[in-house]
């Protein structure tokens, strides 16, 4: 894992394109999915308060660039830039249990509760990211985006907070979405 996750930092994110799932530990900057509108959301928020020429503040991370949406288009040419943060399901289960070991309850609640699920296939994206972050107001045009707990839609053997004799780790989904 190359990223550690880390509440309000790296978020887990789980993917799926093609039918194929995958989860990520990634920086949260990487994920609003059109980056045109959080740019002139931003610009919105700045003159409302009386700022003038901001600007664009939002700064483009190297897996991002030439990448303004990310759309069911745009995704393949970003996964192939973002591999190196694809992590798999027993790598998440097993950092999560050590950081139970090493860490406070609550701390490692936050930082291993997956952020968001984004659905390329359904062009859906759903996030339980505990900021104002707002990823879901940021989503292409043809896509929607919702605040809503999206644990349920996760198929089982990749719910990475359950361990092989299916306890919820973290508690999370108190027994909901057991096998």
């Amino acid at each position: 894992m190359l990223l550690e996750p880390k509440s309000l930092d790296n978020i887990i994110v789980g993917l799926l394109v093609d039918n194929f799932f995958k989860w990520y530990v990634a920086p949260k900057d990487l994920w609003f999915l059109d980056r045109k509108k959080q740019a002139d959301a931003y610009i919105k928020k700045f003159k409302e308060i009386g700022l003038k020429n901001i600007g664009n503040k939002i700064e483009e991370v190297d897996e991002r660039k030439g990448i303004e949406v990310l759309d069911e288009n745009s995704f393949i040419e970003f996964i192939r830039r973002i591999n190196k943060y694809a992590v798999s399901t027993n790598e998440l289960r097993e950092s999560l249990k050590l950081n139970l070991l090493t860490t406070s309850k609550q701390d490692t609640f936050y930082s291993f509760l997956p952020s968001l699920y984004v659905n390329v296939d359904k062009r859906e994206l759903y996030s339980l990211y505990p900021e104002p972050a707002s990823y879901e107001d940021f989503v292409p045009k043809n896509w929607s985006g919702v605040y809503e707990d999206f644990l349920p839609k996760i198929d089982w053997e990749e719910k990475y907070w359950y361990d092989k004799n299916g306890i919820d780790l973290l508690n999370l989904e108190n027994n909901r979405g057991k096998k």
